[in-house]
């Protein structure tokens, strides 16, 4: 008789084996049951033997199927995965990322100065002791489960001897499957904290400065004392700052007439030439789950982080606010397998982002380091065929960014990051910082990531290769115009010795055709003040 048999990482499943019911422990399961989930093992309510071999079968089960043949693609379709996934476990009820720990002992020096390079707080001694564990307990249950068999095998009735010496088998796989389940749980949990991997042209010394990789433009020079954004804002009746404590605390602003009009204008500005480069707008939530917070590599946890959170008092479910698009557009792909054809994509959001500064640099002032701003993102889901797709988003990010920025007049360098200034996601990482003559240095305004896999191994996102197979994708992210630090390297580089501002050529069409900024000739509207 031919059987069917279906892999998965820990189990061979034998459909339609003639002993498949022929002996149980404990529960009774018989083939009409409906095995939604396979899970690590920790009930072996069958056991029994095929071509000398042994079978486990660990089920969910909650409902019944209308028909044989209907389990077995039920059953089909939860066990059809790629290698890429044999280290995936689910560790946490709602977040199950797929890490690639195969290599992790083989591979251990490598990855720990890796981590050290990267500034990261993954213990990886604690991390390759729990691999070991794990690696130790399933030897020892998967011996177990032989011995079970060829007991089982040599077995010529259910006598009742036999029933219970079976029955403590049975308990004792039992408690090692949940010893097992414990120490992955705890295992993919620190294992999640390791960074991804480096570039090798990224810079990996402790004390590594930025390499800088071009300079943009010239300085602007000024025959006059030149003012801050924040005197010229308020000059121009264009921007408040001051004077908010009473209505939302530091870090806050607003912009009004000629300023918010700028906002609008900057945004458009960027969006239309997204949208001629191939992009896909998408319109994104600000209230998220941890979920793809953490699958993006930001945490929600902890004394730095930087996201708010909704009062889990009243708001169950742990909601957050997002502090840039990126989280929700990759929220949006989360789970998801795309077919080679469909990639890659590459979609651009606007949205406000949310962020719990805490600095108390002077040069933090103003616009620089806000609470909430307006941001437009671009994201891309690449494929991973030749290994060198995401290197060319990358770089086609990079030259998006660089001719936004030029477009506009403004001076600016860009940088390779080094290791230590990477952040846990990003393979690599270029900054593009503008010139601001009032800080009399240069600030960041934008940022281009390449992730690799990092994200989408924790938020399950594949793609079908060539060849069938499924395989994780690369993502990307890159900061196309986050507005105050774009209205201050505007207003300070522009500033003109009346005090108006000049407005890029390319801003003026959304601008309404005005070619300066200037004092409004009405009265500044009034606000109140402690």
């Amino acid at each position: 008789m031919a059987f069917r048999t279906l892999r998965h990482p820990l189990i061979n499943f034998c459909y339609g084996h003639p002993l498949l019911n022929a002996f149980h422990v404990g529960k009774a399961v018989t083939r009409k049951h409906c095995i939604h989930r396979v899970v690590l093992p920790q009930c072996a309510t069958h056991l029994t033997t095929h071509e000398g071999g042994a079978i486990q079968i660990p089920y969910t089960c909650k409902t019944r199927c209308k028909s044989q043949q209907q389990c077995h693609r039920k059953l089909c379709s939860q066990t059809q995965s790629n290698e890429a996934s044999k280290s995936s476990w689910v560790y946490d009820a709602n977040f199950t990322p797929e890490l690639d720990l195969q290599g992790f002992e083989d591979n251990f020096s490598e990855i720990a100065n890796n981590v050290n390079h990267r500034k990261g707080d993954a213990d990886v001694h604690h991390i390759l002791q729990l691999w070991k564990t794990v690696q130790k307990l399933k030897k020892e249950y998967w011996e177990k489960i032989n011995d079970v068999a060829q007991l089982k095998a040599h077995s010529s009735s259910t006598s009742n001897s036999n029933l219970k010496e079976l029955e403590k088998s049975n308990e004792m796989l039992q408690r090692l499957g949940a010893e097992i389940e414990g120490k992955e749980h705890e295992l993919y949990q620190c294992a999640a904290m390791l960074p991804n991997r480096t570039h090798p042209q990224v810079p990996l010394e402790e004390d590594a400065e930025p390499t800088l990789i071009k300079l943009v433009g010239t300085k602007p020079n000024f025959d006059f004392p030149i003012k801050n954004h924040i005197d010229l804002g308020e000059d121009l009746d264009i921007l408040r700052i001051k004077h908010l404590g009473h209505i939302t605390g530091h870090r806050s602003y607003y912009l009004k007439g000629a300023g918010a009009q700028l906002e609008e204008a900057l945004v458009q500005y960027t969006l239309d030439r997204l949208l001629a480069k191939g992009f896909k707008m998408i319109s994104v939530p600000d209230i998220v789950k941890p979920v793809p917070f953490e699958g993006c590599g930001m945490r929600t946890k902890g004394l730095h982080t930087q996201v708010y959170k909704i009062d889990a008092d009243r708001h169950p479910g742990g909601y957050c606010l997002s502090g840039t698009a990126e989280v929700g557009i990759a929220g949006y792909f989360m789970d998801r397998t795309f077919e080679l054809g469909e990639l890659p994509q590459k979609v651009a959001a606007v949205s406000r982002c949310f962020r719990a500064e805490t600095s108390g640099l002077s040069e933090a002032r103003g616009l620089y380091r806000v609470h909430q701003f307006t941001k437009v993102e671009m994201f891309a889901v690449v494929a991973d065929e030749h290994g060198d797709e995401s290197e060319t988003i990358f770089q086609e990010f990079h030259q998006i960014q660089r001719d936004l920025f030029t477009e506009l007049g403004l001076h600016f360098q860009i940088l390779d990051m080094p290791a230590h200034d990477l952040g846990a996601p990003a393979y690599r990482k270029f900054d593009m910082e503008a010139w601001m003559p009032a800080r009399k240095a240069y600030g960041e305004i934008s940022s281009t990531s390449n992730c690799t896999d990092y994200q989408s191994r924790r938020l399950k996102i594949k793609y079908k290769t060539s060849s069938g197979d499924t395989r994780f994708v690369h993502t990307l992210n890159g900061t196309a115009c986050a507005v105050p630090r774009m209205i201050i390297a505007i207003l300070e580089s522009f500033q003109q010795p009346n005090r108006t501002i000049v407005i890029p050529k390319a801003l003026q069409p959304y601008m309404y055709g005005e070619s300066l900024i200037t004092k409004p000739k009405r009265k500044a509207l009034i606000h109140t003040r402690l």
